[in-house]
C-alpha cells in the first residue's frame, strides 16, 4: 500500500474507503486505479476561481450535468475552511472521479465525476 505522509500513515485503501462513504457505489477496491497527490498545493481559493470558469464553459456547452457538479463542487469549497485540500483521482473500467479531501484527509470537500468512453475519453 501506498503510504501518504501526515500525523498518522493513511494508505491508499483508507483513502479510497473514506471516498467510498461518500460515493457508495463504487466498486472493490482493487477494481480501481488510483492516484494520489502527495502535495497539497491545491489552493481552495484558486480551485473556485477555476471551477467557476469551467463552469462558465460548462454552460456555453449546455453541459448542464458538469454545470451541477460544478455548482456542488464550489459551494463546498466556498464552505470550507481548509487553505489547502489534498487530491485523489479514481478511475475504473467506465468511471472517472476527481476528489479534493481535506488537509488532514479527513473527509471529502467535493468531487467531480463523469464516464470514460470506449475511446477512454473521460465524459464530464
Amino acid at each position: 500500500m501506498k503510504a501518504i505522509n501526515r500525523k498518522v500513515m493513511l494508505t491508499t485503501e483508507e483513502v479510497f474507503n473514506l471516498i467510498k462513504k461518500e460515493r457508495e457505489f463504487l466498486d472493490d477496491f482493487k477494481s480501481y486505479t488510483i492516484k494520489i497527490s502527495t502535495s497539497n498545493n491545491f489552493g481552495r481559493e484558486n480551485l473556485i476561481g477555476v471551477y467557476k470558469i469551467r463552469a462558465y464553459g460548462a454552460r456555453r456547452n449546455e453541459n448542464n450535468k458538469l454545470v451541477q457538479q460544478i455548482e456542488i463542487l464550489v459551494s463546498n469549497l466556498e464552505n470550507c475552511s481548509d487553505d489547502y485540500l489534498r487530491f485523489v483521482s479514481i478511475s475504473g473500467e467506465k468511471y472517472y472521479g476527481m476528489f479534493y479531501l481535506s488537509q488532514h484527509w479527513e473527509k471529502v470537500i467535493g468531487y467531480l465525476e463523469g464516464e470514460i468512453d470506449e475511446k477512454g475519453n473521460v465524459l464530464f
